[in-house]
């Protein structure tokens, strides 16, 4: 029973890791953009601060129609603390757009005869989680102010694999510098907010943010990054394929995932 204990302990600390993966001039404030029509043109982000207009350019979405729903799948490994080894996982991910809302279902090979599911999803603002031991015994069913934040902070962050999204109402701008811009994202009348960093050619290399992680039985708000490592093709545009996401411990960085981006489908 100790061990049983443990083991779920581990499991739930680790499935939390990377569903929260798996967000010097003055502030302008650009407000939210509005698609005039079903095709994305570079009136509909003329306003967005000067790098977003780079990032949409770069990723070749003008002049592409606006999507309801995108579908990504994902391979890659993480850590469910800094002395342990990775582990990998498999996973798909389903955007609704129009709703801002997620289904994430993963699969992690724990071990070799110790396979966990989990389930993460974003609806009306609100965030769940749901781990299962081999798909049937449950484990974990969270829910909260901390999943709903962690929730919408996934959202905005992976909205690089969807870019569209970073011309809907839901997602406003303020200008920071020619490098860098600030999102938030409101839904529900709640909001989450992080700063995207962009290269010179228009590629996303950052998204940091303050966020919840779980350490022990408590939450607590730390600094949390999203480097990208990787751009390449996927259904037709260029984007981020490979990336990692680490929190900020103070004295030291904790790398918890590291995701490859297989497949994108948009609807």
């Amino acid at each position: 029973m100790k061990i049983y204990k443990l083991m779920q302990a581990g499991i739930h600390a680790s499935l939390y890791c990377i569903s929260l993966f798996l967000l010097a001039l003055p502030h302008q404030h650009l407000g939210a953009q509005t698609v005039h029509s079903n095709i994305i043109s570079i009136q509909d982000i003329q306003n967005l601060p000067a790098p977003v207009q780079r990032f949409l350019n770069y990723s070749g979405v003008i002049g592409t129609p606006m999507i309801s729903q995108a579908i990504v799948t994902q391979t890659g490994r993480f850590k469910i603390a800094p002395d342990k080894s990775w582990v990998p996982f498999t996973a798909e991910q389903i955007y609704n757009i129009d709703q801002a809302s997620f289904e994430w279902k993963v699969r992690m090979k724990m071990a070799p005869l110790m396979i966990v599911k989990g389930e993460d999803r974003l609806e009306d603002g609100r965030g769940s989680m749901k781990i299962k031991l081999f798909g049937i015994i449950p484990l974990v069913n969270a829910r909260g102010p901390e999943i709903d934040q962690g929730a919408m902070t996934r959202y905005l962050s992976e909205a690089i694999w969807f870019p569209q999204a970073f011309v809907d109402e839901q997602i406003t701008w303020e200008s920071i510098d020619s490098l860098s811009a600030k999102a938030i994202f409101t839904i529900a009348e709640k909001s989450v907010e992080g700063i995207f960093h962009f290269d010179q050619e228009g590629k996303v290399t950052l998204f940091e943010c303050e966020r919840y992680a779980t350490e022990g039985k408590d939450m607590v708000l730390r600094h949390w990054r999203t480097p990208i490592d990787e751009y390449g093709e996927r259904s037709g545009l260029l984007l981020s394929t490979r990336g990692r996401a680490i929190w900020d411990m103070g004295d030291s960085d904790y790398c918890y995932v590291d995701v490859e981006i297989m497949e994108v489908s948009y609807k």
